[in-house]
């Protein structure tokens, strides 16, 4: 497939890093100097210095043989334009990165078809949504949900009195069904077989009906608590969007925001949630404001650094559960050293919901599981699949890569070597990157 990428900021460079391994050929289109050198240097695409409002570029670019233009600068605008441009010229698909609420939000604006935008992604509102699964689940790391909801992929860490500590996978025994799909041990992704064993720190991802995971999660040594109360730093939008979700929820939020402004504008539109105007690093406001007895502190400013000292600061105090966004890559290693619970990068989360329509065959979801280590794929099984009606354990799955769950029709199925594959079947596979692209060819 050829891909055409105007913007090589973090979401860009990201995709076309993961497009570029899957042998896709990929063009990216940068205007500014500097981020148009690291492309060059770093990834093995095609870049063109050059702005993707420019027909001239897009025609260097070859958009005449291009199957998908995904456009991703930080300009709406931009963004919206080399999607109409791109449409003229006859390319199938278009995806652009939107981040203003006049655009994102206007219903009769992103559903035109005059505009040519088969995809339209709003960042803020994605790591928002991602945001309130991790709340709502408080003792995950990260959580994902398949199969209409019915599915469940919680990322979990092994602490230090987890009853499961030094056992092998096959001398769990559990009343409910389940699957280890991957062990993240020193920064490795690891896909067990049942003579591994689980040790203290272990990251674990199980993937296991929604309905069963509470009492799967007892059997871990985890126990799910409710969150009541939630304190947010930073009143940009994904703070924004993020109380508006939390107040569907009845759970009681406050805001600390600096900007006297932004606390203005955002108190108009919230309707539950307390707004106040003060510095979130200040150790005296958050002790007056009760953030020790919050049960989730979220620190979600433009600075890395700052959501870092802060969160450290709120878990000092007490706090329940940290998360932080953290947009620089190279900081994300860092947060369970320094004690922060999770770390949500809106940079990892827009590539996961661009990736999913990228994919070949009929794809339901793609997740990023830690930093894209690894990802989790949802797929339908097509009619003419030649996988079909036989024992998973005579098919010659690709390495790296195992099957979690089977949902067919109303049934939930966590398989086994003796189960089969039917047309229409909803899949949910976990796969190391090197495996991604294999998984695509055995189901296409």
């Amino acid at each position: 497939m050829r891909v055409i990428i105007i913007g090589a900021g973090k979401v860009g460079y990201n995709i076309a890093q993961i497009l570029s391994y899957e042998n896709h050929d990929v063009v990216v289109i940068e205007k500014d100097e500097e981020r148009y050198r690291i492309v060059q240097e770093s990834l093995d695409v095609q870049v063109i210095h050059g702005t993707g409002a420019s027909s001239q570029v897009l025609e260097e670019a070859d958009i005449y043989a291009a199957d998908l233009l995904i456009a991703v600068t930080q300009f709406d605008e931009l963004n919206m334009i080399a999607c109409l441009l791109a449409k003229q010229y006859g390319v199938p698909k278009t995806i652009a990165r939107v981040r203003n609420p006049e655009y994102a939000d206007n219903n009769r604006l992103t559903q035109s078809s005059v505009l040519g935008i088969d995809l339209l992604i709003n960042p803020e509102k994605v790591t928002a949504l991602e945001i309130l699964q991790l709340i709502e689940v408080p003792e995950a790391i990260d959580v994902e949900y398949y199969a209409d909801g019915k599915i469940q992929l919680l990322e979990l860490k092994i602490g230090e009195d987890a009853p499961v500590i030094n056992k092998s996978l096959k001398e769990f025994i559990f009343p409910y069904r389940y699957v280890i799909v991957s062990i993240l041990r020193n920064q490795q992704m690891i896909i067990p077989r049942g003579n591994d064993k689980i040790l203290k720190d272990d990251i674990i991802f199980i993937l296991a009906k929604t309905k069963d995971m509470l009492y799967i999660e007892k059997l871990m040594g985890k126990e799910r608590s409710k969150i009541k109360n939630v304190m947010i730093l930073g009143g940009g939008r994904i703070g924004y969007y993020l109380a508006k979700l939390l107040e569907e929820k009845k759970i009681g939020v406050k805001i600390i925001e600096n900007n006297f402004q932004r606390c203005k504008e955002i108190a108009k539109e919230l309707n539950s949630t307390l707004v106040l105007h003060g510095d979130g690093a200040d150790i005296d406001l958050l002790k007056e404001e009760g953030a020790g007895q919050a049960d989730a502190f979220v620190a979600l400013t433009e600075d890395d650094k700052l959501n870092l000292l802060v969160s450290l600061l709120a878990k000092h105090l007490g706090v329940k559960k940290t998360i932080a966004q953290i947009r620089r890559s190279d900081y994300l290693p860092l947060i369970e050293r320094v004690g922060i619970d999770v770390a949500v990068s809106p940079r990892l989360l827009t590539a996961g919901a661009i990736l999913k329509f990228i994919r070949r065959g009929d794809i339901v979801s793609v997740s990023l599981l830690s930093g894209a280590k690894a990802e989790m794929i949802e797929l339908i099984i097509p009619e003419n699949s030649k996988i079909t009606n036989k024992y998973l354990k005579d098919l010659a799955f690709p390495n790296g890569a195992i099957i979690g769950s089977i949902c067919r029709k109303d049934e939930i199925l966590i398989p086994t070597g003796n189960d089969y594959l039917l047309p229409g079947d909803r899949v949910i596979i976990f796969a190391l990157p090197k495996a991604v692209s294999k998984v695509e060819n055995f189901f296409h």
